[in-house]
Formats: C-alpha cells, structure tokens, sequence
C-alpha cells in the first residue's frame, strides 16, 4: 500500500482531531441512513480507507490471474479423474450438479479471495469464496461516504483518488456468460437473482435490481422455491427467467433439493442460464486448501505453481479426529494453529489457538464431533493504525484483511475488514474499510 499517503493521512487526521470526529459522526449518521445493512444493523465502518497506487493494484491482479490459472487446473482434475474427485467431501448429489456444464466458459464468475497483505509483496490467500460473495453494496456506500468526507478533501488537494464500481460490471459480466451460454442471441433477458429468503443481504439484492432495471432489463428477487419449470421453461410468477444471478449457497441448494425441483431440472436441462455455476465449489470448499498441499495429488501442476502455493496459501490438513497424534500436536502446539470448518462463512465455527488456554483449546479440540474440519497453519494478521473515533481514539491499531473481487477472472476491486481480534468477521468484530486507487497528478 502507499505507506507515505497513509502517513499523511494520519497526520491530517491527527492535526484537527475534533473536525474530523464531527465528520465522523456525520459520516456514520449518513451510512446508518443508507442501505449498508447487515443482520439488520447498518455496518460499521472507520473514518479511513486503504490507498493503493496503478502499480499496486496491478500486482493484486498479476497474484489474482496466478491463483486463478492453479485454480482452473484444479477444475479440469475434478472434472476428468474420478480418483482426485473422491479427495473432495461432496455428496453424491452435489458432485452431480459440480460436474453439470454450466454453459459458458468460466468456472467461477463471481468470486472474493481475502488476503493477508504484504507490502513485499508476499500476499497469503485466507479464504477463497465463490459461493455468494457478497459486500459490494455496503463497500460502495461507505466508499462514497468517505470519498466526500473533510479529511479527504485535503488528500484531494495533492491526489487523485478513485474508488470501484462494482453493480454496472456486474452486469456486463451477467449478460457476457449469457450471450455465449445462449450461442450469442442479443436478446434483453429477463433476470432472476436467487436466494432463499432470509438467507441474503436484501438490500445488496435491492441494489443490484435497481442497477440492472435502470439499464432497461426486467429483474425480479426470488426465492429458488418459487420457480416453476413448465414447457422447457423456469417461470417465477407467469414471468419466464433467461438469466440467473444465484446468490443461494451451493450446501443449501443441496439442503433444500427436494423443494426446488424445478429450479434443478431446469440447470440439468440448460433450460435457464445460471450465472454462479455448481462447478464454483470445488474452489469454496475448505478441502481445497488441503488438497494443494498433498504434492503428491499435484502432479498437474508444474514446480512454479506448487512453489506459488507453498508461499501464498498456509499450510492446511484434513483434520481426523480419531488421529491421536494430531490431536495432541494440536494442543501441545495450540498457538500455531487454527481449526475451520469445511463449509462456513463470516468466521464462523473458526478456532483459534491462541485465543484460548491449553485447558480451553484442549476441550475445544477433543468437542468438535463429527463435523468436518481443517487444521490450519496460523498466519500473523497485518496491523496498522487506523482513527476509532466511535470510542474517541485518534489512532489504534487494527487487523485488517483485503478481498480480491475476481469478475470473470479480473480483478474487478477490494474489499476490507478490519478489527481488533484474531477472527476479523461479522461474528466477532468487523469495520468495512473503503480502497482507493490513488495518483499524484503530473
């Protein structure tokens, strides 16, 4: 990142204290007003954004196409050898709809890699989600709170600062997959975003409806229960749906199969174009990390990949609880490592070892039952100093991480957490934090 402009900033910051505090609570006073809402509660934020140079971020991209040609490599195994296929935990069903050929050439259109940044440049990926990837509603929102702030109209002075636009893109992406699945027809497809109610961000879907009507395309937000397949074609209330942005998650849908056969006939059929493809879970599922580092199933891979790994991913295991001699390396070595489910999000069930006693961690351990879990290498979170004017601290330190917003492979932009604990996500304390590409004009 620009360690100078954020030192600068912190000098701005730091000079007039209380002018910024009260531009801190009329910023918080505009977001608890907007539509950044999570859990039904506006989302925290801090008076700070991140700042990255042209350079910068194309390095973020160069890391994001590196990590999405192994990706992509990973894919194609699962796809033509039944013997790697068995290394993943999926049931029957979920393997069946993975291996259903969504129709256009990307097997994960949409997805968020969170990292822990690096100003070396040795970034290391923490979670690679491409199952609902949500957060581009509220990271728009408080960009835009703080992009009009008072502390960076002074930045402004000496800086061009830029931030990312994540709805418009999207829908290029939406209507690009569409036009190949549907062998180029330059048709307005009417558009269906999918989700079980109560399970999605409403307001992010809110969003993106509005988005897609504006540019002239029918949008409807429905659950996958409501759709009807009749005549070779997915309906939801007499309205037939070309085009499906689905943000319901891969381990529901299975969950719910016997209640949204339509919705599935019709995938199985081609009948509908499902942007959010099955195939997508093979890189979502916690396994992967695991897999990676078993060099003996990554034959595929040449050296410099597997080197790439071996840098940028923690080393990660499948953890057998019935294994003695894990078991008790874990506890005896409790501050070196993490435990995380297979199929979770925003931290939850996430262990760390160091937050808890020997007794503690010991109990924890030897408790897990018979959910799946992985056992992970612990990684330093990066900390920097950041204003938290919500309890009068012109500076405290935070932990933050930065998610890759990957649209069809590119580097479309950030999004960041901060917080004070070793879990950053909405179970334990999270502040959305905006990113910025900044330049100092000629």
């Amino acid at each position: 990142m620009l360690n100078s402009l954020h030192e600068e900033y912190r000098g701005i910051i730091e000079r007039e204290q209380e002018k910024y505090h009260a531009d801190f609570l009329k910023r918080k006073e505009l977001v608890n007003n907007s539509t950044a809402i999570y859990n039904d509660r506006p989302v925290d934020f801090l008076y700070q954004g991140l700042f990255f140079s042209e350079e910068e971020f194309g390095e973020l991209g160069n890391l994001l196409e590196e990590i999405t040609a192994i990706l992509e490599k990973v894919v194609r195994e699962y796809k033509e050898n039944p013997q790697f296929r068995k290394l993943f935990p999926f049931s029957p069903l979920m393997e069946e709809l993975i291996l259903l050929d969504p129709g256009y050439g990307v097997n994960f259109s949409m997805a968020r890699f969170d990292i822990f940044y690096r100003n070396n440049g040795e970034h290391i990926f923490c979670e690679l989600n491409t199952d609902g990837s949500s957060g581009m509603n509220e990271i728009t929102i408080i960009q835009e709170v703080m992009e009009k702030s008072l502390a960076f109209a002074e930045l402004k002075k000496n800086y061009e600062i830029k931030g990312f636009e994540l709805f418009n893109s999207w829908l290029d992406v939406l209507l690009k997959n569409y036009r190949e699945f549907s062998g180029g027809m330059g048709d307005r497809p009417n558009i269906a975003i999918v989700d079980f109610t109560g399970d999605g961000i409403i307001y992010e879907f809110r969003a993106f409806q509005k988005v897609f009507r504006e540019r002239g395309y029918n949008t409807f937000i429905c659950d996958p229960r409501e759709l009807e397949y009749k005549g070779g074609k997915l309906y939801y209330k007499d309205n037939p749906i070309n085009l499906i942005y689905r943000r319901a998650t891969t381990m529901r849908i299975v969950e719910e199969a016997e209640d949204i056969g339509d919705f599935l006939s019709a995938y199985r059929d081609g009948a509908v174009c499902v942007i959010g493809g099955f195939v997508s879970q093979i890189i979502h599922n916690k396994a992967l990390f695991a897999i990676l580092h078993e060099d003996d199933k990554m034959d595929f891979l040449t050296e410099k990949e597997k080197e790439f790994i071996k840098k940028h991913i923690p080393y990660t295991a499948i953890l057998d609880i019935n294994d003695g001699e894990i078991i008790n390396m874990l506890i005896a070595e409790k501050d070196q490592w993490i435990v995380k489910p297979l199929d979770q999000y925003a931290g939850r069930g996430v262990y760390i070892g160091r937050d808890f006693s020997t007794g503690e961690w010991e109990k924890i351990i030897k408790n897990l039952g018979n959910r799946e879990y992985i056992y992970q290498e612990y990684i330093e979170t990066p900390v920097m100093p950041m204003p938290n004017f919500a309890e009068n601290k012109v500076s405290e330190d935070f932990g933050f991480l930065i998610g890759l917003y990957s649209y069809n492979y590119q580097l479309a932009g950030l999004y960041t957490r901060a917080g004070r604990k070793n879990i950053i996500g909405n179970i334990s304390e999270s502040f959305t934090i905006p990113n910025y590409i900044c330049r100092k004009p000629e």
